[in-house]
């Protein structure tokens, strides 16, 4: 028997951006498609396909963790052209962050979970199936994630669609 899709991902809800962010692709005003306002996230670590036994011993494991507070600078507009993506991310990665990472890298390798696609990259997508570059520069918006959320990556016609499933608050 086959197991449910369950692609699963750990990012940090950008919920009270939204606002910021919607002026920002409006302002940018880009072929594509706009990501929805209740999309927008920063993404930690791509987990793929994740079976059951995983996903409680992650969870598990965060909801031991003090996550550790800390802020962005939204600073710089980018693409990935490949990928036809634009967002905006930090021209600076706080040490906080890099630091979770690390230890949420290394924690996912001893479930077998696999190596991220690439090193850590905080951004925030703005626009898919668009590769506008260059982009112009932009003002910076400051991003205070609240919390780290683990989501439920599904496919449908209008593009993917992301389920939260848990939420650990951010502490500092």
């Amino acid at each position: 028997m086959k197991e449910p899709d369950n692609r699963l991902f750990l990012a940090f809800p950008a919920d009270d951006l939204a606002p910021a962010l919607g002026r920002l692709q409006d302002w940018l005003a880009l072929p594509g498609r706009r990501i929805p306002s209740h999309q927008f996230h920063l993404t930690l670590r791509f987990l793929g396909q994740t079976d059951i036994a995983q996903q409680g011993a992650l969870e598990r494991w965060l909801g031991r963790r003090t996550l550790p507070a800390f802020t962005l600078r939204l600073d710089r507009l980018g693409c990935f052209p490949r990928a036809a993506v634009v967002w905006t991310g930090p021209s600076r990665i706080p040490g906080a962050l890099a630091h979770l990472a690390e230890e949420v890298g290394l924690y996912c390798a001893s479930l077998k979970l696999g190596p991220p696609h690439r090193a850590l990259r905080p951004h925030v997508t703005l626009f898919r199936h668009c590769a506008a570059c260059p982009l112009p520069e932009t003002e910076p918006l400051v991003y205070r994630p609240r919390s780290l959320c683990l989501y439920r990556s599904a496919q449908t016609e209008q593009g993917p669609r992301y389920e939260p499933l848990y939420s650990w608050p951010l502490k500092g």
